[in-house]
């Protein structure tokens, strides 16, 4: 099917983002690509814990830093690159007292045990952030980590939208 300009009623090309007659845009309400979608990498759901997603960034106050996720079975450790290097050694002695209770793990890291977040959200219209006792704890993460995450909240039980 032709589509025809809404300006000149000039013949459009499929491909044309303008109008060769008067060159006015054209809007295309149908994608004109739909090939296969990619399929993100994220871990296999029988792969033990403890899992670490990088580029991580977040809010510690008001104020935006990066690092990386620490995703346990336990809860989930937000560390900030400033208070690294996070080696495994580091990471053992970052571990909650408590894994029932928040708590700060250094200057811009802390823990948020399981029991306390609510939900994860990544959509455009909505948020990207993850709910911790009815708060939006904003959170940026690359697709792969977003997949990470995704594959993560499934297999503890975390509603994932």
């Amino acid at each position: 099917m032709a589509e025809i300009c809404p300006s000149c009623g000039a013949p459009l090309d499929e491909a044309a983002s303008r109008c060769p007659a008067c060159g006015g845009a054209t809007t295309r309400r149908l994608a004109v690509f739909s090939g296969p979608k990619a399929k993100l990498p994220s871990p296999a759901a029988d792969m033990p814990f403890p899992w670490t997603i990088s580029e991580a960034r977040y809010t510690v106050g008001e104020v935006w830093t990066h690092g990386l996720l620490h995703l346990t079975d336990l809860g989930i450790y937000f560390l900030a690159e400033s208070d690294g290097p996070w080696t495994p050694e580091k990471l053992v002695t970052a571990t909650a007292p408590n894994p029932n209770a928040p708590h700060r793990v250094a200057d811009l890291s802390f823990y948020v045990p399981m029991n306390q977040v609510e939900a994860i959200q990544h959509r455009q219209r909505t948020s990207f952030s993850v709910i911790i006792r009815g708060q939006h704890k904003p959170l940026r993460l690359t697709p792969e980590g977003w997949a990470t995450m995704d594959a993560f909240a499934a297999r503890v039980g975390i509603p994932s939208s």
